[in-house]
């Protein structure tokens, strides 16, 4: 982790002083060439000045050969000048103002004006008498030297804006990487500690950037995690709490069955009733546990649309013939009804919630309702109702807990499990489950389910 994080801190650092570097060195580009245009451009217009000048001497006195030496020697003005014929061949005379092809062709009037450099001169050609072209010259080593001037001092200026930008960029990593070596720190400890509980500080980062939504996303994870380790502690704490009693049971009448002693033949099979009931009623609760152990959040892809009408049907006639004393009423919708359920676990709820209703409904009836929801709701609800003792208000939300009885149920047969599966299966489907009292204030308790409509 350190290596990485020194890596993502280089990169980050030579990201940010080559950016930096890169910007510094195009605005020295840039500032050299607008610098040389310049300087190339005033250069010009004292030089075309100084062409206007000899134009007007040229015309005024025809006497007037030129002044100055054709060697340009010399920065200061006047400017160099050599007079120039169409007679003339191309390289006659001496130094930068040698005869040129574009001197000849201003002095034919094929042309108005033509400059080049020759060297440390530049010079311009301009018409003065017919036949007759002027060549001026000035010297650019002043220019050169404010060029080579300026281009020593962008060098500098670029070197030490290219080491800024390196200690910008080493600052720039350190500082906004904080949060990430702190989110880091977070996790290894988290790693370190396999604890979850351990979560993310976040009064130091802000939700309104990447990084802060990053340590909610992380905090939020170690939540969850933490979440889940609790309850996977509650689970096997309470599996090897409802275990231990019918494991105990077991052991005991298995000794019984093998001692060395004799036991008499209805001893004997009413031991061997009661290995097999126990037998029965632990391999129920340890279904029971296989299937609570599975994750119990909403998952929208598993879902299927089922016919909650038909389901209803199925359930009731299977709860008859296990308990055909008990009469069980139904009011239900006379054209299908579609719920959106996990698959295959519609009939297990139902199974759940009625045998429930049995169990603690003292015998007598059992009421099953579906109703559905108008189009903007959304949802379908199927309630089943019994006439027992009821569950106490400060009960009624802690009997979908895992091997939670109420205190009126704890001396009938049962693991605790029955509700706690319906409302797992209910929050899979992502409905919703609860028990209430009986709408008419009758005794007994109503089990109220919401399935989201097919």
């Amino acid at each position: 982790m350190t290596a990485r994080r020194g890596s993502l801190r280089r990169r980050v650092a030579v990201l940010v002083a080559g950016s930096v570097a890169v910007a510094v060195v195009l605005v020295a580009v840039l500032t050299w060439l607008v610098v040389s245009s310049q300087v190339r451009a005033s250069l010009d217009t004292a030089l075309d000045r100084e062409a206007t000048r000899v134009q007007r001497l040229v015309r005024v006195d025809a006497d007037w050969t030129g002044e100055g030496s054709e060697q340009c020697r010399y920065a200061a003005e006047p400017a160099c000048v050599r007079l120039v014929e169409t007679a003339d061949e191309v390289g006659s005379g001496t130094g930068p103002l040698q005869t040129t092809e574009a001197a000849l062709a201003v002095a034919r009037g094929d042309q108005l004006r033509a400059r080049w450099t020759a060297g440390p001169v530049r010079v311009v050609a301009v018409p003065t008498r017919p036949g007759e072209a002027a060549l001026v010259g000035v010297p650019t080593r002043q220019a050169d030297l404010a060029l080579a001037r300026t281009a020593v001092a962008l060098t500098a200026t670029g070197g030490v804006g290219v080491v800024l930008a390196g200690l910008l960029g080493w600052a720039a990593a350190t500082v906004g990487l904080r949060p990430v070596r702190r989110l880091d720190e977070a996790v290894r400890r988290v790693r370190d500690s396999a604890d979850p509980h351990d979560h993310v500080d976040l009064a130091s980062t802000s939700p309104d950037d990447e990084l802060g939504r990053l340590a909610v996303a992380v905090d939020s994870m170690l939540v969850e995690l933490a979440a889940a380790d609790d309850a996977q502690r509650a689970f096997v704490a309470d599996a090897s709490h409802e275990l231990r009693t019918p494991l105990t049971t077991l052991r005991t009448n298995v000794q019984l069955l093998t001692a060395d002693r004799p036991l008499r033949p209805d001893t004997r099979a009413a031991l061997s009733a009661a290995l097999g009931e126990e037998l029965a009623a632990m391999t129920r609760t340890v279904d029971d546990l296989v299937e609570l152990a599975g994750d119990d959040r909403p998952r929208t892809a598993e879902l299927v649309v089922e016919d909650v009408v038909a389901a209803v049907r199925e359930a009731v006639a299977a709860t008859s013939r296990r308990a055909p004393g008990v009469e069980v009423r139904t009011e239900l919708p006379g054209a299908p009804v579609g719920v959106r359920v996990p698959a295959g676990r519609l009939g297990r709820l139902l199974d759940v919630v009625l045998d429930n209703a049995v169990k603690y409904g003292a015998g007598g009836a059992v009421e099953v309702r579906v109703v559905s929801g108008t189009p903007g709701d959304g949802v379908v609800v199927v309630t089943v109702t019994d006439h027992g003792v009821g569950i106490p208000a400060d009960e009624r939300e802690r009997v979908f807990d895992r091997f939670h009885r109420a205190p009126a149920a704890r001396g009938l047969p049962g693991s605790g499990l029955g509700l706690a599966i319906a409302a797992q299966v209910v929050a899979r489907a992502g409905g919703t489950i609860t028990a209430e009292a009986r709408a008419d204030g009758g005794a007994g308790t109503t089990i109220r389910l919401v399935l989201p409509a097919g």
